[in-house]
């Protein structure tokens, strides 16, 4: 591993309660795993402690403080670390993908229309002459060298409650941006490749600013819209893109909002500048904000990845994706379906699917549209890591930090002249900087001596007494079970349903199957490619395998056909983000529902025709009858019959009441009657 410079950019400023300082980020790393390429890493080291993710050919890791899971302070242990498919998925992460709703991006769209351009004084950049081939090859060098986004990234008060420190905030940070980085440039945008995130600033606001008169986001209040609307008040003409980081529980179980970019024709996404808008407000619309809560949850941090490349994704251009070439997940070829949706699909996903992390063709279709257009007015050179940080880094041989740090007598120290640092001292064989298989005698430990404990899946590590680093472990045999009996082991890694152990497959029991309600939230198994076949672990189909024995899904996972999610009496919970007043107003303004009436009417016009001669006869003898009880202002029609045994049973006795003034009593005692 070693120092990760590339997110920040030289400039790089944290602003902590309004005091700006010079912060060192040190303590972010990343590196790769010995020996198996195209594996990565990266994380931060605080107190001695690691908390980051692993990208490995087998998935991805990730490693995390156990307080974050684990209220006992007593526990024997500071991390936990699991692999990617041990992350429940629950559908509650926003029935649109953790985005809003489709009503809420309409309203967005009407707003970026209404933006006023304000004449410039800046003078253009002038193109180059086509038929001057030199300027034309720098122009191209210019444009390819350009690929960088920088980002401005507030946190509020309850995001720094939650994570506790300053360190901590950042690293959290860092974590996200490095995971879009790698998304993204890993990704072909139409012939513009390698675009990657630096953090230019970052302001923190603590629980301190929570009183801030100035702090906009001091309220514990906040919708999801207002609160974006509060971080597009604000000038961020510097940056590509400024995001906020908060924890706040938003409703509908939205966990990202930001700004639709656009080639041209509207207001909004990557670098966008501050202008007037209809409502008569200057705001930047290159923004977006995220949340680490759901439901009261703490949002897994992968999740809460792609839920930040997704909502950059809007920045960059990217609607939702439709239609079927962009949305496998609803094929209903089988094989297109498992590889799941794309990470710009507008419902949730389960995340492990094989297209979770890639963009579809529509979405690059889009942002290369956008990036063709805007990528110059904003976008800068990429930087490069340095040296002499405690992580050994490509072309050192050790680093055990600067001289006060150093604590190792196999490796010249950072302070050292440039032909000696962080290399090997004189017959040494390793440093322990290099890995857990080197003492601190400076030679390799013996073929005895264990590295790394064994696993689920794995077998522990051995050194091998050549090398400094620990040597992969042994893979466990497959199928053995893993994740307390409800997982098997797959090539070292608890990534099979434990289905797969008897020869099926893992599948959903969907109500739509006839299955009983109570079985949602089991884990069910079918044979292979036979979705009739799908039952859950405990019925009597199973019951060779499972004998009887029920296996459930964990609190949060989706279910009927992810369709609801878990909850914790194993009861299948539908989402429905719309609420009631969403649904009335659809049912009655929904034209199949004018349609399927018009049909019914044609279909059955006798029965509509003689309804009809029955409300006709049913006013006619209501107008009868009413009519002798309404008085007339003709005095050639007889008086009005008063209402028998209404009136005498409301009025009260009054034996000195005058006859005269019993008529008027009753008038108003029916008009009163009829209101």
């Amino acid at each position: 591993m070693k120092r990760d410079t590339s997110l920040f950019s030289d400039d790089f400023k944290v602003e902590i309660s309004n005091q700006v300082i010079d912060y060192d980020t040190s303590h972010i790393y990343t590196g790769h795993i010995y020996g198996e390429q195209g594996s990565f890493t990266h994380g931060s080291v605080i107190d001695g402690k690691f908390e980051g993710f692993i990208q490995t050919h087998s998935g991805t890791f990730y490693i995390e403080p156990a307080e974050r899971y684990i209220k006992d302070r007593n526990l024997p242990f500071h991390s936990v670390i699991y692999h990617e498919d041990d992350i429940k998925y629950p559908h509650k992460y926003g029935p649109q993908g953790g985005c809003a709703d489709h009503s809420v991006f309409e309203r967005m769209q009407k707003y970026q229309m209404t933006g006023i351009e304000e004449p410039t004084t800046e003078k253009p950049v002038e193109e180059p002459k086509k038929d001057d081939p030199q300027l034309s090859r720098k122009k191209r060098a210019t444009q390819a060298e350009k690929n960088t986004c920088q980002l401005y990234i507030q946190t509020d008060h309850l995001f720094y409650k939650h994570y506790g420190t300053r360190e901590a905030v950042i690293a959290q940070i860092s974590s996200h941006v490095k995971a879009i980085d790698t998304i993204y440039q890993s990704t072909d945008f139409s012939g513009i490749r390698n675009i990657s995130f630096m953090v230019k600033r970052i302001r923190i606001n603590t629980t301190v600013d929570e009183k801030d008169s100035s702090n906009p986001f001091r309220f514990p209040n906040i919708g999801v819209e207002k609160f974006l609307e509060l971080n597009s008040e604000q000038n961020h003409d510097d940056y590509c893109l400024a995001y906020v980081f908060t924890d706040r529980d938003f409703d509908d179980g939205v966990l990202g909002l930001a700004w639709v970019g656009a080639p041209s024709g509207s207001s909004g996404g990557i670098c966008e500048k501050s202008k007037l808008y209809s409502d008569g407000k200057k705001k930047s619309l290159n923004t977006g904000i995220i949340t680490v809560q759901n439901y009261g949850s703490h949002v897994p941090p992968k999740v809460s990845h792609i839920t930040f490349a997704h909502e950059v994704g809007h920045n960059f251009g990217s609607p939702h994706d439709s239609g079927m070439e962009c949305t496998p997940g609803e094929s209903k070829n089988l094989g297109q379906k498992e590889n799941g949706n794309y990470i710009m699909y507008a419902r949730a996903t389960s995340g492990d699917k094989l297209n979770n992390n890639k963009f579809s063709i529509c979405s690059i279709r889009n942002i290369s549209q956008v990036l063709d257009k805007k990528r110059n007015n904003c976008f800068v050179e990429s930087g490069q890591p340095i040296c002499g940080n405690g992580l050994v880094e490509q072309g050192e041989q050790c680093d055990c930090g600067y001289s006060d740090q150093c604590k190792d007598d196999c490796c010249y120290d950072a302070n050292q002249p440039e032909d000696k640092k962080c290399k090997l001292r004189p017959g040494k064989k390793c440093s322990p900087s290099q890995g857990p298989c080197c003492t601190a005698q400076c030679d390799f430990k013996s073929r005895t001596d264990k590295c790394r404990n064994d696993s689920d899946c794995a077998k522990e590590g051995m050194c091998n007494g050549v090398s400094a680093l620990c040597p992969i472990s042994e893979p466990k045999e497959n199928f053995t079970v893993c994740n307390r009996n409800t997982q098997v082991c797959i090539k070292g890694q608890c990534a099979g349903s434990i289905c797969e152990k008897h020869g099926l497959e893992e599948c959903t029991c969907a109500s739509s199957d006839g299955k009983d309600d109570r079985e949602l939230c089991h884990v069910c198994c079918m044979r292979k490619m036979d979705p009739s076949t799908c039952a859950s672990t405990g019925s009597s189909r199973w019951q060779e395998y499972f004998h009887l024995e029920t296996i459930t899904l964990q609190p949060g996972s989706p279910c009927n056909d992810f369709k609801g999610y878990c909850d914790v009496f194993m009861r299948c919970r539908l989402v429905d983000a719309d609420g009631p007043l969403a649904r009335l107003k659809k049912a009655i303004f929904n034209p199949e529902l004018y349609e399927n009436i018009a049909e019914w009417i044609v279909a059955y016009w006798w029965a509509v025709l003689l309804m009809g001669i029955a409300l006709i006869m049913l006013m006619a003898g209501f107008i009868k009858i009413c009519s002798v009880h309404t008085p007339s202002s003709n005095p050639k029609l007889p008086p009005h019959k008063p209402l028998p045994g209404t009136l005498k049973r409301r009025r009260p006795p009054q034996t000195t009441q005058p006859p005269q003034r019993q008529r008027p009593r009753e008038s108003y005692q029916m008009g009163h009657m009829r209101r």
